[in-house]
């Protein structure tokens, strides 16, 4: 069978933003997600908030045991100013309000 990209039609996506917690998340991404696949999320995650605070790579990969080609593949995605990644990662960040007044 040949796999074939999302369309972000899927009911799935309709389930997600009825979520309300950061433990309904968790365990919602339980259900549908192996452990590998979640922990892969969180490392991106965390990587690309540790890219937005300008940490270098070596201190990237010692922290989180990431590769450099993910780190690579997590820069490339925040360098889109189209990212919705990007755009999540800089609205967490303590300094985001501070550009705006």
């Amino acid at each position: 069978m040949a796999k074939d990209h999302p369309t972000g039609k899927s009911g799935l996506y309709q389930a997600i933003l009825k979520l309300e917690t950061p433990e309904q998340c968790y365990r919602f991404f339980q259900d549908v997600c192996s452990y590998s696949e979640l922990s892969a999320m969180e490392q991106r995650y965390d990587i690309a908030e540790m890219l937005a605070d300008k940490r270098i790579y070596t201190d990237i990969r010692e922290r989180t045991g990431a590769s450099s080609a993910i780190i690579s593949r997590v820069n490339r995605v925040l360098c889109n100013p189209d990212s919705i990644l990007r755009q999540f990662v800089e609205e967490g960040r303590p300094d985001a309000g501070a550009a705006e007044s």
